[in-house]
This record gives C-alpha cells, structure tokens and sequence, in this order.
C-alpha cells in the first residue's frame, strides 16, 4: 500500500486531492503548512511552543474537517501541522516521512506574481523525492 501526503490549505482544489488521495487506495497522511507574516511572527514571539502548537492546532482544526468530510468513509493514517515555507515544507515532508506519493491542489495565480515567485505546486514536482499529482 502506498503512503500519500496530501497538503491542504482550505482551497477548493486541495479538498479535491484530498477526494483523489482517498480513491487512490493508499494510506493518507494530511498536512497543513501554516506560513506566517510578519506580523503574526511578531505577535507570537512571546508565545511558549505550546502556545503556538495550540495556535496551529486550531487554525488547521477546519481545514482536515473539510478534507476529511471530502474523504468519505477513508480515515487519513495522521494529520499535521508544520510552519515554515509552503513548498519546502512538503517537500522536506515528503523525504522525512518516505512518503509514496504527494497529491496536492493547484492554486491559481496571476502570471506575472508566478513569473515572479513561481508556485508551491511547481516547486514541489521539481523537489519532491516522489510522484506529485497536482488535481485541479
């Protein structure tokens, strides 16, 4: 059985990988990779790691409920939550975790901000050690 890493933000097309991942057969891990600004950086600094866990455990408490409810009858095998950068934290995800598989959502964006910045989405299927289905 395949292990797949499915991240999810809360976006449309990350609940329909999330829909994928569970008809694929394989066992489902879900991750959320909260990105902070600057000023959410700043306002937490004085927090302790509980604190901020509590924070992210909160914050991505909705978006497995609604990649879960998209699942149907699949249970994912874990769920978490990372901090950091979107596109390397799947990626390192990916490598640590001997993940099979990532099936994650494609987001739109304007293309000049992806000329200028690229996108998670295709920075992972240039890094990730596995497969990468982007579902739209």
């Amino acid at each position: 059985m395949s292990r797949i890493l499915v991240p999810v933000d809360g976006s449309e097309q990350s609940i329909k990988a999330a829909q994928w991942a569970a008809r694929s057969g394989g066992s489902v891990t879900l991750l959320h990779v909260h990105v902070l600004d600057s000023a959410t950086t700043i306002s937490m600094a004085h927090q302790s790691a509980e604190q901020i866990n509590a924070i992210e455990d909160k914050h991505a408490a909705p978006l497995f409920e609604r990649a879960r409810a998209a699942m149907g009858d699949i249970v994912p095998e874990d769920e978490f939550v990372v901090i950091g950068d979107a596109g390397q934290e799947i990626v390192g995800q990916a490598k640590s975790g001997g993940f099979d598989q990532v099936i994650m959502g494609s987001r739109g964006r304007s293309q000049l901000r992806e000329l200028l910045l690229g996108s998670v989405s295709e920075y992972v299927l240039r890094h990730a050690p596995c497969p990468v289905t982007i579902v739209r």
